[in-house]
């Protein structure tokens, strides 16, 4: 394995890793995952020739660390301690994905450091409670490891002055189709998936999730049987969101996605993610958009989206001041051929 960092303007690097078979880049913006290719495959959607001026005008977070809080945050509040905070509203009347001052528009420091069988990237940053109000300064690292398996693991860790919320992801969009048309022929497996059903602002709806093994009643979960469901709930939650955006609690903290030709395999200590199926990507109005519907999907390890609002004191990213977060979820790409 070899590692090479290529600069570009605004200050943004790029570090590209070679694995042979495999390749792999992420740059110090955003803590991000710029491309992965198995042999000719681009698997992630992104832009390495022009990153320093397409990630500054993307509006989708592609491959970006989001943080400190991944997904909504319903009328952009919370209560903590008895005190309510109240953060930027940067979709509708809530808070996304930690606002315009979140992990995923800031230039990380970095090192890079090659050990046997595998290459790390280890990005730094701090966030200060005046730049996205919530409660406490913020030491977070992202490390990126990269092994002779082809194994993309990212680790979060972080620590804050004061009691606080903290759920990251990472916004990466996959697409296993060699010419990346639309990933509807992709399958899911896990020994238990359940969505939760989603309000018209993209907010969780009750407690109780729709089993898709029991709507859909396969082991493997075709994308385009969850898209063209006759199931009244999951039909009318396609036809809003024209696609998946929902959370998932999923088995085992193990989620399996292929299509013909290649396995993807996700593991993580979270407890649910979030799928997001590229659903309008039209509404970005740029040269560089060369994106369709359902040109990727994310898979967004993390707790629940709004779970402040949703579960109070038990919340799980909640985060007490001093005390040490850390949490992984690793990729691993496999050509279903190598396997046999």
């Amino acid at each position: 394995m070899i590692f090479e960092v290529e600069h570009q303007r605004h200050d943004v690097d790029l570090i590209k890793i070679d694995n042979d078979e495999t390749k792999i880049v992420f740059t110090n913006y955003g803590a991000r995952i710029v491309s992965w290719k198995y042999h000719d495959n681009n698997i992630v959607l992104g832009n390495v020739v022009e990153a320093d001026e397409f990630y500054f005008a993307d509006p989708f977070n592609f491959g970006a660390t989001i943080g400190r809080y991944a997904g909504r945050i319903a009328n952009a509040s919370f209560e903590l301690d008895g005190r309510t905070y109240q953060l930027e509203t940067n979709d509708g009347a809530n808070h996304l994905h930690g606002g315009e001052n979140g992990l995923n528009r800031r230039i990380f420091d970095y090192e890079v450091i090659d050990e046997i069988g595998q290459i790390k990237i280890i990005f730094t940053t701090t966030i200060k409670e005046e730049e996205d109000h919530y409660p406490g300064d913020m030491t977070i690292k992202v490390t990126h490891t990269y092994d002779a398996d082809h194994k993309w693991t990212v680790q979060y860790e972080a620590e804050s002055t004061k009691k606080t919320l903290f759920n990251p992801s990472n916004h990466v969009y996959f697409n296993l189709n060699r010419d990346n048309n639309a990933v509807d022929n992709h399958s899911m497996r896990s020994s238990s998936l359940k969505m939760y059903v989603l309000d018209d602002q993209h907010i969780i709806k009750g407690d109780q999730p729709l089993d898709l093994h029991q709507i859909i009643d396969e082991e493997k979960i075709l994308f385009k049987d969850i898209f063209e469901s006759n199931h009244e709930v999951l039909k009318q939650q396609m036809l809003h969101y024209k696609g998946l955006d929902h959370p998932f609690e999923f088995g085992d903290h193990k989620l399996l996605i292929d299509n013909s030709e290649f396995e993807l395999k996700i593991n993580t200590d979270m407890p649910n993610f979030v799928m997001f199926t590229f659903n309008d990507p039209q509404s970005w109005e740029s040269d560089f958009n060369i994106y369709k519907s359902h040109s990727g999907f994310s898979v967004e390890t993390q707790y629940l989206p709004n779970d402040i609002n949703m579960f109070g004191d038990d919340a799980q990213s909640i985060l007490e001041s001093h005390i040490p977060f850390i949490s992984k979820t690793s990729f691993q790409i496999n050509e279903k051929s190598s396997l046999k």
